[in-house]
């Protein structure tokens, strides 16, 4: 067989390997070492994007794609969408007093993903955090397993952003939101840092942000830190916001359209079951008037109509080439 293969061209080859599940595909990697010379870079196509459920095995994986030269250099895109049961198993988690998880990366496998993030897996600065529907993990379902002492996604947002203050991470994306079917409430501030915007090295590394998606339900105690999130961000690029409930928005947006904070850079601003003033919308769209390119209203809505005037206040964007508005009544 490995002589058949190494007589194959490689257009041919690379034909196979297409075809083939990624599973198949490293067994065939595996046969002799000239097959998995000719073969590897097909495999590492496969990983611009890799998944992590903060298991033991998970962050061994990514520690070994990290150490191959040529597969990691794929590697774009970090995602956290297991279901909670699968978050954090086989490792330890303690919380501090104030209910984050304490010093991470003080924890072995925690520290190797830091490393291997800022040294290895140097294309990868974009993070998901978009958790699936609750599902009972095989086998634990009769497990009485407390909330405080299960690892929630949350928790990963905590030790991405610690990662990011730690090295100073220039991250390009980050995506923070429920994902199908998934009914928990999510940015519970107890389990995240507490001192994330005081650190210089965290506003560096978060400063270079050009694309944030935030997906939540505002909460008083919440409410502080997603304005930080998005006010920390002078060089975004694309935004998506969807903010409930109503009355909160409304006074979300109102905060970040009278801040200096927020980027003037903009360039697709994508708004979806929500709530805004017409007047501020204007004025934060009014900040990138001649970057603005793409804006997207899914289920907006607003007090005393604001927002019916939209499409000829928006005549005076220089850039502006595509609106969809499906507003609320």
């Amino acid at each position: 067989m490995h002589c058949m293969l190494d007589k194959l061209p490689l257009e041919l080859l690379e034909l196979i390997c297409d075809e083939l599940d990624t599973h198949d595909l490293a067994s065939l990697l595996g046969t002799c070492r000239h097959t998995y010379h000719r073969t590897i870079h097909r495999l590492a196509q496969r990983y611009s994007e890799i998944h992590l459920d903060f298991s033991k095995g998970s962050l061994n994986q990514i520690h070994a794609i990290a150490n191959n030269e040529i597969m990691r250099q794929q590697v774009q895109r970090l995602v956290v969408m297991a279901p909670e049961p699968f978050l954090g198993r086989n490792l330890e988690w303690q919380r501090s007093a104030a209910g984050h998880i304490l010093n991470p990366l003080t924890i072995p496998t925690i520290r190797q993903l830091r490393n291997d993030l800022v040294d290895k897996l140097i294309n990868c600065r974009s993070f998901v955090i978009s958790p699936l529907g609750n599902h009972p993990a095989p086998g634990e379902d009769s497990l009485d397993v407390s909330d405080d002492q299960q690892f929630h996604p949350d928790d990963a947002a905590s030790i991405l952003l610690e990662i990011i203050a730690d090295a100073a991470l220039p991250v390009k994306l980050f995506w923070y939101g429920r994902g199908m079917d998934y009914t928990a409430d999510i940015m519970n501030t107890q389990r995240l840092p507490k001192t994330l915007f005081l650190s210089p090295s965290f506003r560096a590394g978060w400063g270079a942000l050009t694309n944030l998606h935030l997906e939540h339900k505002l909460t008083p105690y919440n409410y502080s830190f997603l304005l930080n999130m998005l006010l920390h961000t002078p060089n975004l690029r694309k935004l998506y916001l969807s903010l409930a409930p109503k009355e909160l928005a409304i006074e979300f947006y109102a905060h970040v359209a009278k801040s200096d904070a927020l980027s003037g850079v903009l360039e697709r601003v994508s708004l979806c079951c929500t709530c805004i003033r017409g007047s501020d919308l204007m004025q934060i769209l009014e900040r990138s008037r001649h970057t603005l390119r793409e804006l997207s209203l899914t289920e907006v809505g607003g007090p005393s109509g604001g927002l019916t005037q939209l499409h000829d206040q928006l005549s005076g964007f220089p850039s502006l080439a595509k609106v969809d508005c499906n507003m609320c009544a």
